[in-house]
């Protein structure tokens, strides 16, 4: 049975020597299995990705997994020697929830940001709508 999650790590540019920690990362230690993230603002040497042709301002990875152990990637990416870590986001959208949740790096913790209309039964659990006008996502 499959239980994906989008993942999308946005940071500083500059923290360049961070990236190279990030994509040197063993997959299965970080709780990525089988592969790891591939970088989504770097198809240019200088990160452009769209838009205007000045490079991106910040970095952008991303990638599916299949029974992704947030906790550990989160505590993987906690670990790394962010220069700029109030700037780093981490979104995660797992296949039953209704919408990506945010975290950010707080004092060197790992802080879900709080979306209104939203509800989290536990740190594991699915991000459910409070408001949704169907049953599809909310809370069962």
């Amino acid at each position: 049975m499959s239980d994906f999650t989008d993942v999308i790590l946005l940071f500083s540019y500059l923290e360049d020597s961070v990236l190279q920690h990030i994509t040197s990362l063993d997959p299965l230690d970080a709780g990525l299995h089988p592969g790891g993230f591939k970088r989504v603002s770097g198809d240019q040497q200088l990160g452009h990705w769209g838009g205007t042709p000045r490079g991106a301002e910040c970095h952008v990875l991303a990638g599916t997994f299949n029974h992704l152990d947030a906790s550990r990637l989160r505590s993987t990416l906690q670990q790394l020697p962010w220069k700029c870590p109030h700037s780093v986001q981490l979104l995660l959208h797992n296949e039953n929830d209704a919408l990506f949740g945010m975290w950010i790096l707080l004092d060197g913790r790992w802080l879900e940001v709080p979306i209104p209309r939203t509800a989290r039964p536990s740190a594991d659990g699915h991000l459910y709508r409070t408001d949704c006008p169907d049953d599809e996502y909310q809370q069962p």
